[in-house]
């Protein structure tokens, strides 16, 4: 079957109504009362706080992270306004103000040149190897190895195997 012109109108309208809605062109039927208008702000802080973390969790990456203690203070951080976004969620609107961790001070060292000394290396006069004198000696001949022992003949009754 072919999709008809009714299949995509079907998928557009619902769509483009959200954008609509979503853009504040048009409000809901049910956000002319108080109550109503007020669970959209929610609605709308909760999708900006959504973005406002997908932004920090972009630059976070784009940071290199110089050492452990770094990396601890990033989770430390991270940990905290997780927390703070789920207080806030179950205060139902009561917004809190951000902790934020005191950022460690950039340590430059300062360039130190180091003068070049020369490094002389003193000749080591090591005595000479003396001459292999004489052949390897013999290896010895292997012991003999003991026979092998005979077995006796062992009577093995029939064991009767049933089907």
């Amino acid at each position: 079957m072919h999709p008809t012109k009714a299949s995509l109108l079907r998928s557009l309208v619902p769509s483009a109504l959200a954008v609509v809605i979503l853009s504040g062109a048009a409000a809901p039927a049910g956000a002319a009362d108080g109550q109503g208008a007020a669970a959209v702000e929610r609605k709308a802080a909760a999708v900006q706080q959504q973005i406002e973390r997908l932004e920090e969790a972009a630059e976070s990456r784009e940071r290199v992270a110089a050492g452990p203690i770094d990396d601890l203070i990033a989770g430390l951080s991270k940990t905290l306004s997780d927390l703070l976004g789920s207080l806030s969620g179950l205060l139902g609107g009561v917004k809190l103000p951000p902790i934020e961790i005191p950022k460690l001070p950039e340590i430059k060292l300062p360039d130190v040149k180091l003068p070049d000394l020369p490094v002389t290396v003193p000749p080591v006069n090591l005595p000479a190897v003396p001459p292999a004198t004489g052949a390897a000696p013999a290896v010895p001949a292997a012991p003999a190895v003991p026979a092998v022992p005979k077995l006796p003949d062992l009577d093995v009754p029939d064991i009767p195997i049933s089907r």
